[in-house]
């Protein structure tokens, strides 16, 4: 973690935030927010079209991180639904008028430091576990979580956000005078997917993150309040008979920013219905507490990330004990190779994912199941990766059985030439553990490995004869030995 003050400066949609910290106090020395940057209707994340109003506020940043003599400090910015592509050339002119480089966090690692700094809020509010439900409202999607005693269980993703609601809202108004029933109906179909996975009917607690509330209504930012159901009712059916002038200086919110109260409240109001909520909790958590948790916090993000390769790897049905023992196996590898491969713990945590999720695929068709497995994986990115790191574990597990990343294979000089290695790397690993246990039946129940010269022996205690294991064995390792420069041995010890 870094020393003394540092700053942190977040972009988001309708903001940029500055947060001055004291790490080695742990305290917050001072903060400020930009004015409202205009979100556009294509796409939420408006940021070629609020550079110049972005390059000003960053300026203005960098004045007041000289005012307190900071040096050192970051900028992230939130991808939001804006393309990689587009934020290369955002990044590139932000580079040009301020001289900062911008490190862009996408929606599920915005998610990930969101729920983190949501649990961390409510262990320290409320004095216990976090156990119920969380809902995150976006601007373009919102997000929904459970906890149980203070553990990440699952997340869905739900296409509702207030911006994207109060622009439909908007368009309605030119046909129907009444356009909250409508959006009320448009709600529930968004949430309808939900039912056979929340069907319960249990009561349950919600925890809501990102509700605009009144001023006086609530305690200090960061702590967690309850907010009584039947407030919530009273303000509802208020907010649906007053004006946009009336809730503005109600909730003190400018020009664009009011138009998104009423939307929060009917998504919240329909998720509460579909959860059957009992007590109902607001928390002043916002983006900038999440990034805090992304910077500092990576244990509870790793922690998250392997549960949702769990979920996944359950959710496709994936042979749980052939996944513990391929996991086992390849991590045994990794850190013996280390001095060869010289990659970190983070690649560490990549390789174990990617042995979690890499017969996904088996669900769509055994046939060319990995190449299924990627294309899951691609388009069900992991909470908490980067993009590029999820690229990483979809394309190691693309490679982990029968296909190899040729240097002339078309989709493989495609990769971004910064992950080749690796993928290749990590790739060469998992196919080795993978084949010790290609009848998955488990039969070797101790591997113990050694480097001789160029040979890297794998010695093994096994149940049952390795046939097939072996005859895999052969197949599968021919991509390690022109990775690493080794040749594979397998030795039985002890056969039963």
């Amino acid at each position: 973690m870094e020393k003394g003050l540092v700053g942190y400066m977040y972009l988001q949609p309708d903001r940029l935030s500055l947060r001055i910290v004291d790490n080695d106090r742990h305290q917050l020395i001072t903060q400020a927010d930009s004015g409202s940057l205009h979100v556009g209707t294509n796409r939420i994340g408006n940021y070629p079209e609020n550079i110049d109003t972005i390059e000003s506020n960053l300026l203005g940043f960098k004045r007041i991180m000289k005012d307190y003599a900071v040096t050192n400090y970051r900028l992230f910015g939130s991808l939001i639904d804006m393309n990689s592509m587009t934020g290369e050339y955002v990044a590139s002119q932000i580079k040009v008028r301020t001289g900062l480089h911008i490190d862009w966090i996408n929606k599920n690692q915005r998610l990930a430091g969101l729920l983190s700094a949501i649990n961390n809020n409510v262990k320290q509010s409320l004095h216990k576990p976090l156990t119920g439900y969380v809902l995150c409202l976006g601007l373009s999607i919102s997000d929904l979580a459970y906890f149980k005693d203070g553990n990440y269980v699952t997340s869905y993703e739900i296409d509702l956000g207030k911006a994207r609601l109060s622009q439909l809202a908007d368009n309605l108004r030119q046909t129907t005078v009444t356009p909250s029933e409508i959006i009320t109906d448009y709600i529930s179909s968004k949430l309808e997917y939900l039912v056979p996975e929340l069907g319960h009917g249990e009561a349950s607690t919600l925890y809501v993150q990102g509700l605009s509330r009144l001023k006086t209504s609530q305690s200090k930012l960061d702590q967690v309040v309850e907010y009584d159901q039947n407030d919530f009712m009273n303000r509802y059916h208020h907010l649906l008979d007053s004006s946009l002038q009336e809730q503005a200086a109600e909730y003190q919110a400018d020009e664009q920013s009011v138009q998104w109260v009423l939307p929060g409240y009917l998504i919240l109001r329909q998720t509460m219905r579909l959860l059957n909520t009992n007590q109902l909790y607001l928390t002043g958590v916002d983006e900038i507490n999440g990034l805090d948790e992304i910077v500092h916090d990576p244990e509870q993000l790793t922690r998250m990330v392997k549960t949702e390769a769990d979920n996944l790897a359950v959710r496709y049905g994936a042979d749980s004990d052939h996944k513990r023992f391929v996991t086992k196996v390849a991590l045994q590898l990794f850190d013996a190779l280390k001095p060869i491969h010289r990659l970190d713990d983070h690649y560490r945590l990549l390789l174990e994912i990617a042995c979690k999720v890499d017969d996904i695929g088996n669900f769509i068709n055994p046939q060319g199941h990995y190449r299924h497995s990627a294309y899951i994986l691609e388009a069900r990115p992991l909470i908490g990766l980067s993009d590029r790191e999820n690229q990483v574990v979809a394309e190691v597990s693309r490679y982990h059985s029968a296909e190899t990343p040729e240097v002339d294979q078309p989709h493989y000089m495609q990769l971004d030439s910064a992950i080749q290695l690796q993928v290749a790397q990590l790739a060469a690993i998992l196919r080795v553990a993978d084949s010790l246990d290609d009848s998955r039946l488990q039969k070797i129940i101790h591997v113990r490995l050694k480097l001789v010269g160029n040979d890297l022996q794998i010695r093994v205690i096994t149940t049952d004869d390795l046939v097939l294991e072996g005859w895999a064995f052969q197949r599968k390792n021919r991509l390690f030995t022109e990775v690493y420069g080794l040749h594979p041995q397998l030795i039985v010890e002890g056969e039963k």
